[in-house]
């Protein structure tokens, strides 16, 4: 056994020093992979110097290191290596093919290289074979016909003969469009018929025109645009066109209007970032297919206008889409990132948190619709205003609107109101307004993210006295005055506080209109009446001397339900004292009116 060792050792080393006298080399390209069978003892290496490629072999007595092997392996493993990727940023589109070249080489050879091709909107890869024109150049040619408004990304994916790949990032040019192409007719359009005449509608310009410039007008709603001012909170007439921002547009020519751009790009498929400013912004896409968006927590997801039938704000919406226009809500400044290619949707609209849970309400009449009032709870919210809260957009085609006020604080300002998560119980008071021609109004809701399983929920219909557990699942019907809001209260929380609450709510209504007599009486100069209204109403209370003249007018306005006082300083319109004698008290509104005798005394 000793002298074999010594033999294999001594032909061993006369190897090694042969082979730099020789001027011999190995090509790697001719070492094959396989797997190797080593044996103990005896020592035997079979079926390739490609089999122990992988391990060092051994015996009790004998072992041969393999690190130039191992080294050897270790260069084929390594995946092609792609350089010089050559892609252009701008593309002048005229009816020509655009070349995209790369040099690409491995030592194992190259099996394939292709162009993966991906149109803005579509979640089809098309992959393009590159063809090889030596010394490892690569080319292919991108046909015109690929090349349209939305836009395109493309990333080369080459493979080696042993199967190892290597993708490169994506690259995204900025295209420029001549001759109308860049048209609001385009298969993604928000507006593809063009925009009707006679309405209000927002819009946006996709893409970056070459001519920013909008024609002034002097007219209030004919061909005219109008633009907001978040920080100053006031609408005004714009003269240029902004990308990210969109703007309320209203024509009265007869046939439709379809914009479309001589002259402008389609913008490389890249996070775009729209800056927003505290308050309510106005907002559009610069792409031309649907894209979504990330945004803080603080920023409520975007709200549009209208739709093919009727006009009328929508509930929070989980894309924009093209040459449409949305109004959205920072409570600070911030940002929203519009994404061309996002692989999920994480809008609050879509995905609610495990601490937080909304009720987005949703009004409509036979003309209008208003789906953007929401209520709900999450954590880190407080129970007054806070930065979840969101204030009523002052939109220029108001005709129907359910507002909050925020905790019974008294203003009905709000389409927004959550409170803190931690609490499950409480009462939202809530609005009806609406437009003088809106009488019958459908109200329902829809229910989303980490609902506890004991809540409940109920509506009180104050004026109809009615309570409705059912809202969520059949909508409830609403006859309105058309000159009056209409006040609901929606009650949350566990079955044995909504049936407390909404019952208490009732209690609290008084039945009929009333009109309580004077006290004191007789009084010397002030006197106070009671009075009560079992809905909301509009009421006229007057003073009216013996001869039925009116003294003085003290009440004239829309007022809540419920228990009520006025008091009387023996006065006249003008400030004038009245003399001692009877006077009469009359309410009115609009299906009663009742007379109170009193008498002052000097």
């Amino acid at each position: 056994m000793f002298i074999r060792i010594k033999y294999y050792t001594f032909i061993l080393l006369l190897i090694v020093n042969l082979l730099p006298g020789q001027e011999y080399k190995i090509q790697f390209s001719h070492i094959p992979i396989g797997q190797g069978i080593a044996q103990n003892d005896s020592m035997g290496i079979m079926n390739s110097v490609g089999s122990i490629l992988y391990n060092d072999v051994s015996s009790d007595s004998f072992i041969v290191g393999v690190g130039f092997l191992n080294t050897t392996q270790s260069a084929f493993s390594e995946p092609p290596i792609i350089d010089n990727f050559t892609f252009p940023d701008l593309i002048v589109k005229n009816a020509q093919s655009v070349s995209v070249s790369a040099t690409i080489y491995d030592l194992n050879g190259i099996n394939s290289a292709e162009l993966y091709f991906h149109m803005g909107g579509s979640t089809d890869v098309i992959k393009l074979p590159m063809s090889n024109n030596g010394n490892g150049e690569y080319e292919v040619l991108i046909h015109d016909s690929l090349m349209g408004v939305q836009n395109f990304r493309a990333r080369i994916v080459s493979v080696d003969n042993m199967g190892y790949s290597t993708t490169t990032e994506y690259r995204t040019p900025e295209i420029q469009f001549n001759n109308g192409e860049l048209s609001m007719d385009h298969e993604y359009s928000y507006y593809p018929d063009g925009i009707q005449s006679g309405k209000w509608k927002l819009m946006s310009w996709p893409g970056q025109p070459v001519n920013i410039s909008l024609a002034p007008s002097e007219l209030n709603d004919g061909h005219v645009f109008y633009s907001w001012k978040p920080i100053k909170e006031e609408f005004f007439s714009p003269s240029t066109i902004e990308t990210g921002h969109s703007y309320w547009f209203k024509h009265t020519y007869k046939e439709p209007v379809v914009f479309e751009e001589d002259s402008s790009s389609a913008l490389p498929l890249q996070n775009h970032v729209v800056q927003l400013k505290p308050g309510w912004n106005m907002i559009g896409s610069p792409f031309f297919f649907p894209v979504q968006f990330d945004k803080d927590s603080t920023v409520n997801d975007p709200i549009t206008y209208g739709n093919l039938d009727k006009p009328g704000w929508s509930d929070g919406q989980p894309e924009l889409n093209p040459w449409n226009g949305y109004a959205v809500y920072a409570a600070d400044t911030s940002t929203m990132i519009l994404t061309p290619f996002k692989e999920s949707d994480s809008s609050a609209g879509r995905i609610a948190a495990t601490s937080e849970w909304y009720l987005n309400l949703k009004i409509e009449s036979e003309t209008f619709f208003n789906y953007a009032t929401e209520i709900g709870r999450r954590k880190h919210a407080d129970n007054t205003l806070d930065i979840y809260d969101t204030p009523k957009f002052p939109d220029l085609n108001d005709r129907i609107s359910l507002l909050t006020d925020l905790n019974g604080n008294g203003s009905y300002e709000y389409i927004r109101d959550i409170r803190d998560f931690n609490e499950l119980n409480g009462v939202w008071n809530l609005r009806l307004d609406g437009h003088k021609d809106e009488k019958i109004i459908l109200l329902s809701g829809d229910l989303r993210g980490s609902v506890p399983g004991e809540l409940t929920m109920a509506i009180v219909d104050i004026q109809e006295r009615k309570i409705s557990y059912e809202f969520l699942e059949k909508e409830i019907t609403i006859s309105k005055d058309s000159e009056l809001a209409y006040d609901l209260k929606l009650v949350a929380g566990d079955l044995g506080f909504v049936a407390r609450m909404t019952q208490q709510i009732l209690d609290n209504i008084p039945y009929a209109y009333s009109l309580g007599q004077n006290y004191p009486n007789p009084f010397n100069p002030i006197t106070k009446m009671n009075y009560t209204l079992p809905k909301r109403s509009k009421v006229i209370l007057s003073i009216y001397n013996v001869l039925g003249q009116e003294v003085i007018t003290l009440l004239n306005k829309e007022q809540d339900y419920g228990y009520h006082t006025v008091t009387w300083d023996g006065t006249d319109h003008y400030g004038k004292q009245m003399a001692s004698g009877v006077y009469f008290t009359r309410m009115t509104t609009k299906n009663f009116s009742q007379t109170k005798k009193m008498l002052l005394l000097k």
